[in-house]
């Protein structure tokens, strides 16, 4: 108990020190766009593994999503993607989802909520195969020397069962004389419960050919196991701390992004199978994505 309130403490202090910050002024951020035009964007991009909450499957899930989003000049947008599994033994869509939302910006704060309805193919075995969609809302402000961004998500699984989140990064960007290239290194903590790392543990790790196969499991046979039960699900507390350094590079309506990203996971989770309390074993990932996007401006 000590150690969580010290951690909780450390996460309070944290997201308090991070809005208090003032710094020198910087010239211009790539990322901010002044234009009142709607639009639209076609992106593709690549993911090594699907990491969420520095939570993963077992068997590494790279991910090629391609995705179309409509922005209207007052702020409401929709948008749309798939996203492929590359694995040679696994190649499949394994996600579809759809996005509507309202972003707004000002000269320094941005602000964006949105709505998510997953879908997801029933071989999936993405640590997040169970949600079926999330609620989410994002403020980002800019104090020149950092950014600071809070995010709040609601999820909601299958079973009715539902996780909140809370995360929070600092970042600074290093902007090209030309505006053309930007690196902005970035530490993110994120906070929230574990219902849906429940629900993917009792069907992707204990269901079907998996109780045998790759990874943490506990052994044994679906057939024999009556109940299955992670102690901390409704816990809020630490699920991850990361650290990625995203990198753009844009040529008029062309940009290329690449963000490598390495994330400390916290809080391990005690998983209780037939009154059998096995300890979940844990460990930093490295991650990476790469993306190409196009923008399409439309006529005011």
């Amino acid at each position: 108990m000590k150690n969580v309130s010290f951690n909780l403490a450390i996460v309070i202090l944290f997201i308090l020190f991070s809005n208090l910050i003032i710094g020198q002024k910087k010239d211009s951020n790539v990322q901010m766009d002044s234009t009142k035009n709607s639009y639209f964007t076609v992106d593709l991009n690549y993911v090594s593994d699907a990491i969420f909450m520095g939570r993963k499957d077992s068997i590494s899930a790279p991910y090629l999503y391609p995705s179309m989003t409509y922005h209207h000049k007052s702020g409401f947008y929709g948008s749309g993607s798939f996203s492929y599994l590359t694995k040679p033994d696994q190649s499949r869509v394994d996600l579809f989802l759809v996005t509507a939302g309202f972003d707004f910006k000002t000269k320094k704060l941005l602000g964006d909520f949105s709505i998510t309805k997953y879908f997801f193919n029933e071989e999936s075995f993405n640590v997040i195969s169970e949600v079926e969609a999330d609620v989410t809302a994002n403020l980002s402000y800019d104090f020149d020397l950092l950014n600071v961004s809070v995010s709040a998500s609601t999820f909601f699984n299958n079973s009715s069962s539902s996780d909140f989140f809370l995360s929070s990064e600092l970042s600074h960007d290093f902007i090209s004389e030309n505006q053309q290239f930007q690196i902005s290194p970035t530490v993110g903590i994120n906070l929230g419960s574990q219902n849906f790392y429940e629900e993917y543990y009792v069907i992707n790790r204990l269901g079907g050919d998996r109780v045998s196969g790759n990874g943490n499991n506990t052994g044994g046979s679906l057939e024999n196991i009556t109940t299955v039960s992670i102690q901390e699900s409704e816990k809020f507390d630490i699920m991850a701390i990361e650290f990625s350094l995203p990198m753009w590079y844009t040529h008029k309506d062309l940009t290329i992004s690449f963000l490598p990203a390495l994330v400390f996971p916290q809080s391990k989770a005690n998983i209780v199978v037939d009154e059998e309390l096995v300890e979940e074993d844990l460990k930093e990932t490295f991650y990476w994505m790469v993306g190409l996007s196009y923008r399409f401006n439309l006529k005011k």
